[in-house]
């Protein structure tokens, strides 16, 4: 098995991971106090860990206050896009555009050479996941805050990207940007939805205390994969977290799949097969 196919396996397991904690998240009720009771667990594993991981250089703390500045954008722009429309809108929109700035701004200032077949897949599978949006109940400001999450997601993928690549110590700066990167949205959650937030902390913390598990497992694997393969389609990869959510949604929540999810999935299968005949399979 080469470095490119590990890296694909790992991303995939990522994506699924990733759609199993928001189906669960989806599930479970008052959105921005269990997201902070998530968090809140997130930085609490993160914390326990750091006597196991070297302390990041000097070098690296940039990287960590860049990607944690963007990550607090992103819960805004996240928490924004939910308070004005429907998940089914807001979700394939923020995963959607992700893989496409990421390929962008890996063209612009060449931090990765990749062949046109690769970005015909990146391409293929950002159509499939916009085709999953369900735009007849999107809103304009809904979409603004969608694209603005879908950007500050990629801007953070390339950011701790080019970090573990040129630096290493993948799990260290994984573990150093969990502690950091759980910080703000507790916070917001202790001060706006205090009675919701301790609510949940009593009555679903096992819920809670598995997602977290869950989210963190699944960026690690991403972080350890960016060390392994190109950027800009691991990215892409990962979205496919959308077509698990909605193969989810269809199997384990029974919702209604239909013609164009089904096509849309397809689409995104299709990038999938690209991907893999290009360098980074």
């Amino acid at each position: 098995m080469t470095d490119g196919q590990l890296a694909v396996g790992l991303v995939l397991v990522s994506a699924l991971m990733h759609a199993t904690w928001n189906a669960i998240v989806k599930l479970s009720g008052e959105r921005v106090a269990v997201i902070g009771v998530i968090e809140t667990l997130c930085c609490a594993i993160a914390l326990s860990l750091t006597p196991l991981v070297p302390f990041p250089s000097a070098a690296v703390w940039p990287y960590l206050g860049v990607s944690m500045a963007i990550a607090v954008a992103y819960k805004v722009a996240f928490l924004g896009a939910y308070r004005h429309g429907d998940f089914t809108v807001a979700y394939p929109l923020m995963r959607g555009s992700s893989p496409l700035v990421v390929a962008l701004i890996t063209i612009v200032f060449g931090l990765d050479t990749l062949p046109a077949v690769g970005y015909a897949g990146i391409a293929l599978i950002s159509l499939g996941l916009f085709a999953l949006v369900d735009w007849k109940h999107g809103r304009p400001v809904l979409v603004v805050f969608a694209v603005c999450g879908g950007f500050a997601l990629g801007t953070s993928t390339l950011v701790d990207g080019t970090a573990v690549r040129t630096f290493g110590q993948p799990f260290s700066y994984l573990v150093w940007l969990e502690v950091l990167e759980h910080l703000a949205l507790p916070v917001y959650a202790l001060t706006c939805r205090r009675p919701q937030y301790f609510a949940v902390l009593r009555g679903q913390w096992k819920m809670a205390g598995f997602v977290a598990i869950n989210r963190i497992g699944s960026y690690g694997l991403m972080i350890f994969a960016m060390t392994l393969a190109a950027i800009a389609p691991l990215s892409a990869l990962r979205e496919t977290s959308v077509v698990f959510a909605a193969l989810i949604g269809y199997f384990v929540l029974k919702e209604p799949l239909g013609v164009r999810r089904a096509l849309a999935t397809s689409t995104v299968a299709g990038g999938i097969l690209v991907l893999h005949l290009s360098r980074i399979a």
